[in-house]
């Protein structure tokens, strides 16, 4: 039983279907006390983001939760059920109290038996940041090679969407959070930007973004398309981008860099934990956080765009992540294991 049940992402509904043609039995129940109460000794409990359901901005009903979470952990493995984590962030993004979210992180660690990460180097973190040194499996984040259709080519892509063929394009793609350095990329792209270079912002934005989306109404050369995007015109923005940017103030796995490098189109952010697993140029143009390295970013790429196959990004991707076949084989072959000492 995979929980949190969070379907907005493509992660989980593609990975429940590829255990499923494993032969693995997937339960999809939204509470985890409900979800507990039906499964027997020896089924899995399958956390992906449990900060999600827990984290309130009141400390009082945080640490509620958390204890309560607690208890239900503790009644699940004296069921014996087992507990694994997929370790795709450490902490909670966005998170009101990070003391309370590191406690949680704890409870969860003190149970689980197993632990998924998505990148050779995320062990080494896991044991220095939150002092786990238990059982590990590296599964890479699959692909999304398969999710979307071909990109276009990018003079058609740019004029799709209305943008000037010449000049350097860069893309903040997905879910607008706080965590995700909006306003330094705005400022980065701003400090080096000419005439015919644009920077598009697409993606539905949550609360708490609203000052850093200000900015982006201040020059016209920013491109703002502040709503969801169907998964038919992902690789048109992809295909129109020479980088995407990534900017986040705290990240352990990216999916938006898995998706970008699907879809060809290399990254501008720091070579810092999963994105420094992503190899050097041209998948990754490494940039310090903050406008000057952002804006020193844009200038290295702007230098070797000419020389990006963006079809061999793609290829590099479908070898490097594997497929949602792969990921599932994995985690069927820790999900089927005996228990330490039977």
């Amino acid at each position: 039983m995979p929980w949190p049940l969070w379907t907005g992402n493509p992660y989980l509904p593609r990975l429940m279907e590829a255990l499923g043609r494993q032969g693995i039995t997937v339960r999809r129940r939204p509470w985890l006390r409900l979800g507990v109460a039906e499964l027997r000794r020896d089924h899995w409990i399958h956390l992906h983001w449990p900060g999600g359901p827990v984290h309130h901005p009141s400390r009082a009903r945080y640490q509620r939760r958390i204890d309560r979470m607690r208890r239900t952990l503790d009644r699940t493995r004296a069921k014996g059920i087992r507990l694994v984590w997929t370790a795709h962030n450490l902490l909670p993004h966005d998170d009101p109290h990070p003391d309370l979210g590191a406690e949680l992180r704890q409870a969860v660690l003190d149970q689980v038996e197993h632990v998924f990460l998505h990148f050779p180097g995320a062990k080494a973190i896991l044991e220095r940041e939150l002092g786990y040194r238990g059982p590990t499996s590296v599964v890479p984040h699959p692909h999304y090679i398969d999710e979307h259709p071909t990109p276009p080519s990018q003079a058609d892509a740019r004029s799709k969407l209305g943008l000037p063929q010449e000049g350097l394009v860069a893309l903040i793609f997905g879910l607008l959070r706080p965590y995700k350095g909006i306003g330094e990329v705005i400022r980065g792209f701003l400090a080096g930007a000419g005439p015919d270079d644009r920077l598009v912002i697409a993606g539905a934005p949550r609360k708490g973004v609203e000052a850093e989306l200000a900015l982006a109404r201040a020059d016209p050369r920013i491109i703002t398309r502040l709503q969801r995007i169907p998964g038919g015109e992902v690789p048109t923005y992809f295909a129109a981008a020479d980088a995407s940017m990534i900017a986040y103030r705290e990240f352990f796995t990216s999916g938006a860099a898995v998706l970008s490098l699907s879809m060809g189109c290399p990254i501008i952010g720091p070579a810092h934990n999963h994105l420094a697993d992503l190899g050097g140029e041209p998948n990754l143009f490494a940039s310090e956080l903050g406008p000057e390295g952002i804006a020193a970013g844009l200038e290295r790429l702007r230098e070797r765009r000419s020389e990006i196959v963006r079809a061999t990004i793609r290829e590099q991707a479908r070898s490097t992540f594997g497929d949602w076949d792969d990921a599932a084989a994995s985690i069927a072959q820790v999900l089927r294991s005996p228990r330490s000492g039977e």
